[in-house]
């Protein structure tokens, strides 16, 4: 099978398109012919040897989270030869730059109906990180004031469009060339983070940071009494926020961490709101699995909506 690998790591290391044998399947799992992928921030910081499964130090290393495509081989009772398939591999396992992949079987979910390999592929991470963040962490209740960062980039676009369902008041944050979209996923309120100041009365029943840029201590003054932070990363991008990140979780009880997990039955949920006409993922670019480094440099500058796909074929 074809695999885009890294070969070393380094300064912006490149992929190379290599032939890889192929994956072992073990009793419930599922043997996936991969046909789509997607970019996330966590592959970026990856491919730099900043997250953690960069530090095993193994050579043609495959990186990448989500993944869509048939099943080709299957040792569970939950899935045949020939279903579509979609879901996320864990970001410290990785391994869905690939052509085909093997995924425990009560981790995936059969592909919504009314998207394609890419539309599909885009969802898993952002998707399962949204909607465990809000539900199972943030506890989120219909008609909630709430506020979102980071509400046009992939997680964020899509909290905003799960918490659209509870008919929550949403307040989103971004950049000012991105309002309308901001608006068209369902922010009732939007405000240029970079020139506009959250209003000084505003208080939230839930404040989500999807952007991972900020910690409580920066945004706890806009919350309700037994309000919940929710984040994605906490400000770890310099030593000060790393600071502020580890005193906030270490004596601030309403600061939470959201840590993502494949899980079948949240990507179920998310497939059931997409074939209702509920969620849908703008894709602004599409890249083929030898442009990878192209993909995730484009993921490192930033400056889009939505999320970036990888086509890997059919």
């Amino acid at each position: 099978m074809k695999a885009a690998v890294i070969e070393k790591k380094g300064t912006n290391p490149r992929f190379k398109i290599k032939e890889l044998p192929r994956p072992i399947i073990k009793s419930g799992q599922v043997l996936v012919r991969n046909y789509a992928s997607s970019v996330n921030p966590i592959d970026v910081m990856a491919r730099n040897g900043r997250a953690l499964l960069a530090s095993a130090g193994f050579s043609n290393q495959v990186i990448g989270s989500d993944f869509c495509g048939k099943v080709l081989q299957s040792k569970s009772r939950l899935f045949k030869e020939g279903d579509e398939v979609f879901g996320m591999i864990s970001a410290i396992k990785g391994g869905a730059y690939a052509e085909e992949l093997t995924v425990d079987a009560d981790q995936i979910a059969l592909k919504p109906k009314n998207l394609d390999y890419v539309e599909a592929a885009v969802i898993p991470l952002v998707g399962l990180t949204a909607y465990q963040g809000l539900f199972k962490v943030g506890r989120i209740q219909e008609k909630e004031n709430i506020l979102i960062t980071g509400c046009t980039g992939g997680v964020g676009s899509v909290a905003v469009q799960l918490a659209r369902t509870l008919d929550c008041h949403i307040s989103g944050l971004c950049s000012e060339k991105h309002r309308a979209y901001a608006h068209s996923v369902g922010c009732d309120v939007v405000i240029d983070y970079q020139n506009q100041q959250i209003p000084s009365g505003a208080r939230f029943d839930l404040i989500f940071d999807a952007a991972g840029m900020y910690t409580y201590s920066d945004l706890k003054h806009h919350l309700n009494e037994q309000g919940l932070f929710v984040t994605t990363r906490g400000e770890t991008n310099n030593i000060k926020g790393l600071v502020k990140t580890a005193v906030d979780v270490v004596f601030e009880p309403y600061m939470k961490f959201v840590f993502v997990k494949p899980n079948a039955d949240d990507l179920n949920v998310l497939k059931e709101m997409i074939e209702q006409g509920k969620l849908k993922l703008h894709i602004e670019k599409t890249f083929l699995l030898n442009q990878l480094t192209e993909a995730q440099r484009m993921m490192k500058n930033g400056g889009f909506v939505g999320k970036i796909g990888v086509d890997i074929g059919e």
